[in-house]
């Protein structure tokens, strides 16, 4: 083997236990060695494995290493800054290179392959070869003529008699045959089609001789000016296709590949004038630009009440940095926002505007991601996963309502996106913005910190008021016995805006019609059966659903356990509200908007064209109703149970509560009429419910902060979440116990102060099982996120050296739940 055509391989798949880089050498006969970023086909582990080429290095042991087989792509897909972003990540988020591959590929991408092979050898030394094998004549035959087919270039690899295979190797070892395997094209591709046009030699004269039909074609095509498709020619002419036949064998027509783009793209664009910019936005703005002409890396926090225009602003940074020949990305939280993003995107930039989101197909999100690779597009739309849109020349990212916790993957890799967008801005020297109305509590402390750069805007657009607040005291309303989910309060304010033709958003952040059932009888309560959770009832279908597993049953007529029929339905969720208004206001137009309803591909964009056409009177849901709907109509909010949330086990409870009622209450009096919003709760004296009433916002980060620092939780401290999960309880339980003691060992050898990192557990998870899969946890709060990332991982080694038994570990930095 040559020195120095030697590889080093990120291969991807996905049992591998580590990210190691695997050395591969490059075939003496290839006239090239794969650049970086490239994808390769390699042997691994007695099959053909897809790889990325990560790097060049002579390895220790050459004689040892196996061959490329195959190079995928023409060119390269990942850029070195792409590459280097991946081993960030990796280290960042406790992951390994192959989980982060996905993110930054295009879909679809499957390597595909055929065998193929080609003489090598000299025929006649072949032949004889071939007539000593033991073989009957007529397979001696049949491989003659298969061999005979053979020349110097590569062709697929026929199918070969049985009887041969066995001698296969043999040809290949004594070098009469070189086998390799050649790319084929990738599942998701280019939409093409056959086109057509007039070929260069016909003349007119010609036309005479042709049947009528063909005459029509001829007629057809000659007053276009490129290629048609062969469905256009039919529609316009009547004919048959055997017609285009009969005059490409003739040599009239010149049969062509018309690529064909995919729209994601619903409506057009429509372009709208630039308002104005009030004094504060302009003089936001101004930093911003003065950031993105300086060249130099700057995060923003601009921290406006809802309605104050920082979309404006928004798309006027963006406009700035196309000036100077940079790209911007604009972050979006969730996909329900997307639509109404896109269009106000699109009627300032136009066809320079892609959208990145999961609900595209696989071929728009396919031909999105070409657009981008090849700078066609300058900016990119979407939710978290487009922050890692590869363009080419990235200036700016926009993180609108950078508080939300959809912006953090649950999933491997657990990677927070507005991290990664101020990583991404550090690299290319661009501009951060992040944007809320309710900033997190991180952004906020980063602000104080001056790591992060303050904006405000403290006055809506035009002057218009905040909205007023009314709290409904629920413990008053069940004295009253009042047992009704909506209050009077609300039913007569819903009532008032119906026969003004004003909308209004009711907010329930629970799906489902009943929360839980529950027998009378013996109070068991029904759970899921692979998950320590409660099973919620569905009315539409007819059935008890699990949300962690989704696992589904018929409800009971009899309890399971005692065999009663006393079993009730307890609690409210959004299909048993929207029965309940579409009783209450049989005349009102009422929609539902929930993972439940949106889960069909366009149907978010679907809801929002309804309200703004004002085919929408009530609209309810979960939190995606509270988030970004810009509807100048609606004029009365409604928060069902506002302190739901406040009830949960999360050090978080009071910061997700107080942004999401902030959030849904900013949805109102966006128009000329002024808004309310009523709020119903069982705890009205609690200092997240207050601050919003009030409309004291320094209030409440005040006193949230105060309470962080002295439970010694984020933005203080970093929290890290090591869970450990899997079948066999005891293992589960063993694994956690080791991993910790482990870790509590490699601490002590450091020598460190106790305080370096405080270890809460093992203990069972707040769920302590999901999918059949029981759940401990260890929590770590640490100052020293450096030491964590080099420690935590080589103490996951440790105990994989000592055999864990099937017990998988998450590393989780910085969770938003820890349930």
């Amino acid at each position: 083997m040559n020195p120095g055509r030697y590889v080093q391989a990120c291969v991807n798949l996905p049992e591998l236990p580590d990210d190691r880089l695997y050395d591969y050498h490059i075939p003496a006969d290839w006239p090239f060695i794969p650049s970086p970023g490239s994808r390769v086909l390699v042997p691994f582990a007695g099959r053909r494995a897809e790889a990325i080429v990560w790097g060049c290095q002579e390895p220790t042991y050459p004689e040892t290493i196996k061959d490329v087989l195959a190079v995928l792509d023409d060119t390269p897909l990942l850029t070195p800054d792409q590459m280097s972003l991946i081993d960030w990540l990796a280290m960042r988020y406790f992951c390994r290179r192959q989980d982060l591959l996905h993110l930054f590929l295009p879909p679809g991408l499957k390597a595909r392959t055929e065998k193929c092979w080609r003489l090598t050898g000299e025929p006649a030394k072949m032949t004889a070869l071939l007539d000593r094998l033991p073989l009957p004549p007529e397979v001696l035959q049949d491989l003659r003529k298969a061999l005979a087919g053979l020349a110097e270039e590569y062709t697929p690899l026929p199918k070969l008699p049985t009887e041969f295979k066995p001698y296969l190797n043999q040809f290949v070892e004594q070098g009469f045959i070189k086998i390799c395997w050649r790319p084929q094209k990738p599942a998701v591709n280019f939409k093409t089609v056959q086109a057509y046009t007039l070929a260069p030699e016909f003349s007119r004269a010609a036309a005479d001789r042709l049947t009528a039909k063909q005459q029509k074609v001829v007629a057809f095509l000659a007053d276009q000016t490129t290629p048609v498709s062969t469905k256009e020619i039919l529609a316009a002419t009547g004919v048959t296709a055997s017609v285009l036949t009969a005059l490409c064998q003739r040599g009239y027509l010149t049969k062509t590949t018309l690529t064909l783009e995919r729209n994601p793209f619903r409506q057009p664009a429509v372009p709208q004038p630039v308002p104005e910019l009030n004094a504060e936005q302009a003089q936001a703005l101004a930093q911003i630009r003065a950031a993105l002409h300086r060249g130099e890396t700057a995060a923003f926090l601009l921290h406006g009440v809802t309605g104050s225009g920082k979309t404006e602003v928004y798309l006027q940074a963006i406009a700035e940095a196309l000036k100077l020949g940079k790209d911007a990305i604009f972050l979006v939280p969730e996909i329900a926002l997307t639509p109404q993003t896109v269009e106000r995107v699109r009627a300032r930039f136009g066809e320079t505007v892609a959208v990145m989101h999961s609900s595209l197909s696989e071929g728009e999100r396919f031909e999105q991601w070409w657009k981008m690779k090849n700078g066609e597009v300058k900016v990119v739309v979407g939710a978290r996963s487009a922050v890692f849109a590869p363009l080419p020349n990235l200036g700016l990212i926009i993180v609108d309502e950078e508080h939300e916790f959809t912006y953090k993957q649950e999933e491997v890799p657990r990677y927070h996106a507005k991290e990664v967008a101020y990583e991404l801005c550090r690299r290319n020297k661009g501009v951060l913005v992040l944007g809320s109305a309710t900033p997190s509590l991180e952004s906020v402390y980063a602000r104080e910190k001056g790591e992060l750069i303050g904006l405000t805007l403290t006055q809506r657009v035009l002057g218009r008021p905040l909205p007023r607040v009314q709290v409904v005291d629920l413990r008053q309303e069940f004295k009253a016995r009042r047992f009704t989910v909506l209050s009077p309060v609300l039913k007569d304010e819903i009532a008032k805006r119906l026969q003004r033709r004003e909308q209004v958003i009711i907010l329930l952040n629970r799906r489902g019609f009943a929360t839980f059932i529950l027998c009378r009888e013996c109070g068991q309560v029904l759970k899921c059966s692979a998950c320590d959770v409660t099973l919620t009832y569905h009315r539409k279908p007819n059935v008890l659903r699990c949300h962690y597993c989704d696992y589904q049953m018929v409800p009971p007529d009899r309890c399971p356990h005692c065999q009663s029929h006393y079993i009730r339905y307890f609690g409210h969720g959004t299909q048993r509200l929207e029965e309940e208004l579409t009783t209450e206001f049989p005349h009102a137009r009422v929609a539902r908007m929930d993972l439940d309803t949106t889960s069909r591909k366009g149907s978010h964009e679907q809801i929002y064209r309804q309200l703004v056409r004002r085919e929408i009177d009530i609209l309810l849901g979960t939190q995606m109703v509270a988030k970004g709907l810009d509807l100048p109509n609606v004029t009365l909010v409604g928060i069902v149970a506002a302190d739901a949330g406040l009830n949960l086990p999360d050090f978080r409870a009071a910061e997700r509560t107080y942004q999401l009622l902030t959030q849904a209450a900013g949805r109102a009096g966006r128009g000329s009429e002024a808004g309310l919003v009523v709020v119903q709760t069982y705890n009205p004296e609690h200092y997240s419910i207050k601050a919003l009433v009030a409309q004291e916002e320094a209030a409440f980060y005040r006193q949230e902060l105060a309470y962080r620092e002295a439970a010694n939780y984020p933005p203080f401290t970093h929290l890290i979440r090591v869970l450990f999960s899997g079948p066999d309880q005891h293992a589960v339980v063993k694994a956690a116990q080791k991993w910790t003691s482990l870790l509590q060992m490699a601490l002590a050898k450091l020598a460190l102060p106790p305080a370096t990192m405080e270890i809460i557990g093992p203990q069972p998870a707040l769920i302590e099982k999901i999918k059949n899969k029981f759940r401990w946890h260890t929590l770590l709060k640490t100052k020293e996120l450096v030491l964590a990332e080099r420690l935590l991982p080589r103490v996951v080694q440790a105990l994989n050296r000592e055999r864990r038994q099937g017990v998988r570990i998450i590393i989780d930095e910085n969770p938003y739940s820890v349930l």
